[in-house]
């Protein structure tokens, strides 16, 4: 029996289709089961701030009462909420900074907020506080946590969260959101109109080269984690490097159609590259 009374929920959460999926089953059960809740909290918060049909006001209101609970946590006042009793548990028993999760909210308030970017670097402060959190958390939960590991962290979340945008590009539109840089959309002559009518044309495909590089430069940059950790928290990583390689070469395809068909990683895919990843040593 789970020592978490909110856990079996958190799990149905967790089958939310993800490119890379935390909480898995490579992970020893007290990690997997730590990682399950704070899944559940970013999804909810997440699809608060990004989904459905709710108003602007709405998704403030109920990422506020989110925000009381982790200040709850913070300031160790009394909590009501038997999930954020759970999650006070992980917390605790873990000793996760409570700024990641603020770092979280931050993000989730910002995507309500702001629908478009300057340039990549503004784009990049975003997934600070959007994904990299989420490879801190991890990290700790292994007790791999420090300085070195947390920058090539930083990277492969970074790489990670940029093919999900990819991938997500008209979906996102629909929601009123381009992630595209503006300078990157003014250098290379793109429309919001070629994305709503999913025009994949020519100068959506000389972006590509140039958009797929700087992610493949990124996770060429968070590479040496691997080397960094040891057990299953390697072989984790090995396979969602080699997940996040397989994305970005069907990104790259010539016939790719960014609009009309974004490539996605089935589980077929995955225990493809769990046998590869095992059976290659390096």
């Amino acid at each position: 029996m789970s020592q978490y009374l909110t856990l079996e929920k958190a799990k149905i959460t967790k089958k939310h289709y993800e490119n890379f999926p935390v909480a898995t089953l490579l992970f020893p059960k007290v990690h997997r089961d730590a990682a399950t809740l704070l899944y559940s909290f970013a999804r909810e918060a997440d699809d608060i701030a990004d989904e459905g049909k709710l108003t602007k006001s709405q998704r403030q209101k109920l990422l506020r009462e989110i925000e009381i609970n982790i200040n709850a946590i913070k300031h160790k006042r009394e909590i009501q909420n038997p999930f954020y009793i759970d999650l006070e548990r992980v917390i605790s028993e873990n000793s996760l900074n409570i700024n990641l999760f603020e770092r979280f909210m931050l993000a989730f308030k910002q995507d309500i907020e702001k629908k478009s970017y300057i340039n990549f670097n503004d784009l990049i402060h975003y997934c600070n506080n959007a994904a990299c959190p989420a490879g801190e958390m991890i990290l700790k939960l292994f007790d791999e946590h420090n300085k070195r590991n947390v920058s090539y962290s930083n990277y492969l979340c970074q790489a990670l969260a940029l093919i999900g945008m990819t991938q997500d590009i008209h979906k996102d539109l629909l929601k009123g959101r381009v992630y595209i840089p503006s300078t990157e959309m003014k250098k290379f002559r793109l429309k919001k109109s070629d994305i709503k009518t999913k025009n994949f044309n020519h100068n959506w495909k000389m972006f590509k080269i140039s958009w797929l590089k700087k992610i493949e430069l990124l996770l060429n940059k968070g590479r040496p984690l691997n080397k960094n950790v040891t057990g299953r928290l390697k072989l984790q990583i090995k396979i969602l490097t080699a997940g996040a390689e397989l994305l970005i070469k069907r990104l790259n395809k010539e016939d790719c159609d960014w609009f009309m068909n974004p490539p996605k990683i089935s589980k077929f895919d995955w225990l493809i590259l769990l046998v590869k990843t095992i059976l290659n040593k390096k």
